[in-house]
């Protein structure tokens, strides 16, 4: 197996445990209930879909324009570095599970067409990070942490932004489901 078949291939394993293992079985009126100290399921796949959204616009391989996608959402959704933050917003309350769930499937859609073209001798090559995150709109005052994280070569951009991240919040939204009594396993 080639570096980029095994990469598609987690994506391809997250994304199907983002649709069967929460999406389906999570309704989606409950989907923006918060557990004690968490965040909800639809911010998290709000929040996965816009920080991979901005690493596609940081690779190049989407324009640094506002993502046409977001004109469904309330305006408070869509400016620059909404959505990039930890910690579920008030804003947030106002997103709709089924759009959101739509707009995170066709980002990750896209991610996978990149990570199947991926050359890996590029995962070497530094992207100007500050450059694009600026044209995107990406405040450094206020997303600072985001550019110094993101200052790396284009293989943390994949590792982390573009797969590692979304594993991640994957598997919080099992737990959130969990604690909601909704876990298939039981």
């Amino acid at each position: 197996m080639d570096l980029t078949q095994w990469l598609v291939a987690e994506l391809d394993d997250t994304s199907a445990r983002l649709d069967g293992q929460i999406l389906s079985i999570v309704p989606s009126e409950r989907q923006g209930e918060r557990m004690p100290g968490g965040n909800s399921i639809t911010w998290a796949t709000y929040h996965l879909a816009r920080h991979a959204s901005l690493a596609l616009q940081v690779t190049g391989f989407y324009p640094l324009e506002a993502d046409p996608r977001l004109a469904e959402f309330d305006p408070a959704a869509t400016v620059p570095g909404s959505g990039l933050q930890e910690v579920e917003q008030p804003w947030a309350a106002a997103l709709d599970a089924a759009e959101v769930a739509a707009f995170a499937g066709s980002v990750i859609t896209d991610v996978r067409e990149y990570l199947a073209t991926l050359d890996g001798a590029a995962l070497d090559d530094r992207p100007d990070v500050a450059a694009a995150l600026r044209a995107a709109g990406i405040d450094e005052t206020s997303f600072g942490w985001l550019y110094r994280m993101w200052d790396a070569p284009l293989g943390f951009l994949v590792r982390w932004p573009l797969l590692g991240h979304i594993t991640n919040h994957v598997g919080e939204m099992i737990g959130t489901r969990n604690q909601m009594g909704l876990s298939p396993f039981r």
